[in-house]
């Protein structure tokens, strides 16, 4: 059996129970709503298996042979008691506790079907908080039936919180300028999930860029005058710029005005005490306008002062603060200044993570979570071996030093080209390393667990063959994406950046090109089960894209780089027609689970690319 997570402590009895025509699940008379919406859960899932039929009863005691929900007061938040003999089953604990019990079991479904080995399970959550963050603003905007489906999935690995990240992708009022064209997220969709997301003993936790990363806020011209640099009007969009610019003006005093419509309208609308308010990556500030205080009582002090001020605001409102420690941790003596009840949430997502910074953090007394990623922007295919390596030590060193608990992290840098599917096993090796952090299954065995478990046990080979993908991607969407705007849009960052492609191993790039074929050919070949139909398809689409990202890159470096001696996988005009039937395949799936939000940018960047190589035949 695989379980994800790995219980604490799992004792197999030598008994078994079968599944008979007359399975009942039991509520004992403790039993509120909360533990009947996790027995029907249970119930549909158990449905997907047995044809008899299944009641729900209340009871002091098992009406019938089946399940026997017992609640009890929580000796501690998340803990459960699983016990199956051959009389039946009996899960014990208090309301979350019950419905992670009840995940424990719909995974046992999963692979034993109607017998059940005889188990005595003890279990609890290493991490109190195990989170997912997921980026709903750099292009992509979920459905919220897509927004559900994830909700579900977090759930299913017993992870609790839910953060998903906004700039300017909800409809703010009087913002319209800022969020036109991208489909936000509306009022309704936010406060529907969040009653979703509760049922499901999930937490909605808001997070809203509140003083870097402000890019379509601050080039309107309605609020361009809170921006740090000068905005210009002339400069066409750029992904690159969208991410690394347009930083709030932190010497002016009416810059704090801005933040404060946007909280306003935004918090209400959640049921969390928690708010996070980046205040990440300000990289312009002191750059432009603020130049002259900056000048005079320095730049980390500058960042700190507004930063405590948007605090005192978010808990003027009885919420709790969590920001992005990256710029704090240049100065971390300004942590012992903020409020009591502030989280720092520590972001790393190498292979190898800075330990003496988490120190830093525990020293300094201040609350804060580890955050790793499932390592997926920027890729066709997340780095899937990267993420385990990375979520593992931040598991690691949050356990060392006391973290509050594991935010993991799905970007989507760059009009987030990685697709759904492909950071759902990053997603659930976070749940697992968070609720615990003790488990020392390698990379391997956990992404089989993952794969049996969401697509059946004939899918174990499925995750091999997913990481070698990844291994061979060589040019990315990154490059491709920096080579456009260095040669069209002429940002010097980019162009440094784009010239990744100039030094690639052209060799490496075209066997990787061949070898992801050849992967491409073997999925093709499994069965997909009928939940999981789009995963698959998503993971073909990407195959397909990492491969032509090589051979595009391929291309590039002979024309655009002038490498003569660089062999092609494929000349360009096929590889342009190759592209442009990729962008079709994507565009549907895409339409699958988004809204169309900023799909036309992808398409753009992909129809550039295909004219040069047109131009190169």
């Amino acid at each position: 059996m695989q379980f994800l997570p790995l219980p604490k402590k799992l004792t197999e009895t030598g008994e078994s129970f079968l599944i008979g025509p007359k399975f009942v699940i039991t509520l004992d008379t403790n039993c509120g709503y909360s533990e009947f919406c996790a027995a029907k859960q249970f119930r549909s899932e158990l449905c997907r298996t047995v044809c008899t039929e299944i009641s729900i009863e209340k009871a002091p005691q098992p009406v019938g042979p089946g399940l026997f929900l017992r609640l009890r007061d929580e000796e501690e938040e998340g803990a459960y008691c699983l016990k199956i003999t051959s009389s039946g089953a009996e899960l014990s604990g208090g309301s979350a506790g019950i419905f992670w019990g009840i995940q424990t079991l719909r995974q046992l479904v999963r692979q034993c079907g109607t017998q059940w080995p005889g188990l005595l399970i003890e279990d609890a959550p290493g991490m109190q908080t195990r989170g997912f963050f997921h980026d709903v603003t750099r292009g992509k905007v979920p459905t919220l039936q897509t927004l559900k489906e994830l909700a579900e999935r977090l759930a299913f690995y017993k992870i609790n919180q839910l953060q998903l990240y906004v700039e300017h992708t909800f409809a703010f009022r009087g913002f319209s300028e800022a969020w036109t064209g991208k489909d936000p997220l509306t009022a309704e969709e936010i406060l529907e999930l969040d009653e979703y997301c509760r049922e499901r003993h999930i937490e909605l936790v808001p997070s809203i860029a509140t003083f870097g990363h402000l890019y379509e806020v601050l080039k309107t011209k309605t609020w361009r005058r809170f921006c740090e640099l000068e905005v210009d009007d002339a400069a066409p969009f750029a992904w690159y710029d969208r991410m690394t610019h347009h930083t709030l003006d932190a010497s002016n005093p009416d810059s704090l005005q801005l933040v404060k419509e946007m909280l306003d309208q935004y918090l209400p609308l959640f049921t969390s005490n928690q708010v996070n308010i980046g205040c990440d990556e300000t990289f312009d500030i002191g750059c432009g306008k603020s130049a002259a205080l900056a000048e005079k009582i320095g730049k980390d002090r500058l960042y700190v002062d507004f930063l405590k001020q948007i605090i005192a605001y978010v808990q003027s409102k009885g919420k709790k603060v969590l920001f992005w420690s990256d710029i704090i941790l240049k100065s971390p003596q300004y942590l012992r200044e903020l409020p009591r009840g502030t989280t720092c949430l520590y972001w790393n997502y190498g292979r190898k993570v800075n330990e003496q910074e988490i120190k830093v953090l525990a020293d300094s007394g201040i609350d804060f979570m580890v955050c790793p990623g499932v390592c997926g922007w920027n890729v066709m295919m997340n780095i899937l071996d990267g993420a385990y390596e990375n979520i593992g030590q931040m598991a690691k060193y949050g356990t060392k030093y006391g973290a509050r608990g594991m935010l993991n992290t799905d970007w989507g840098d760059y009009g987030h080209i990685n697709l759904f599917a492909n950071s759902m096993p990053g997603m659930a090796t976070g749940a697992a390393l968070s609720w615990n952090p003790g488990d020392r299954r390698s990379w391997q065995e956990i992404c089989r667990a993952y794969a049996r478990l969401e697509f059946g046990e004939q899918s174990e080979k499925l995750m091999d063959l997913l990481t070698e993908l990844e291994m061979n991607q060589v040019g990315t969407w990154q490059d491709v994406v920096c080579w456009r705007e260095s040669q069209l849009l002429s940002i010097e960052r980019a162009k440094q950046d784009s010239e990744r492609i100039e030094h690639m191993d052209a060799d490496k790039a075209l066997n990787g090109y061949k070898k992801i074929l050849e992967i491409e050919q073997q999925l093709v070949g499994f069965t997909a089960p009928e939940p999981r139909r789009t995963d698959f398809k998503e993971f073909l689409c990407a195959a397909r894209g990492a491969a032509l990202m090589n051979a595009a890159c391929l291309a590039l470096k002979k024309y655009a780089y002038h490498a003569e001696t660089t062999p092609l996988a494929l000349d360009c005009g096929t590889l342009a027609v190759e592209l442009e039937l990729w962008l079709q395949c994507f565009t549907e799936l895409w339409r699958i689970r988004n809204k169309e939000s900023e799909l036309y940018r992808i398409r753009a960047t992909v129809q550039d690319l295909c004219a040069f190589l047109r131009d190169c035949v």
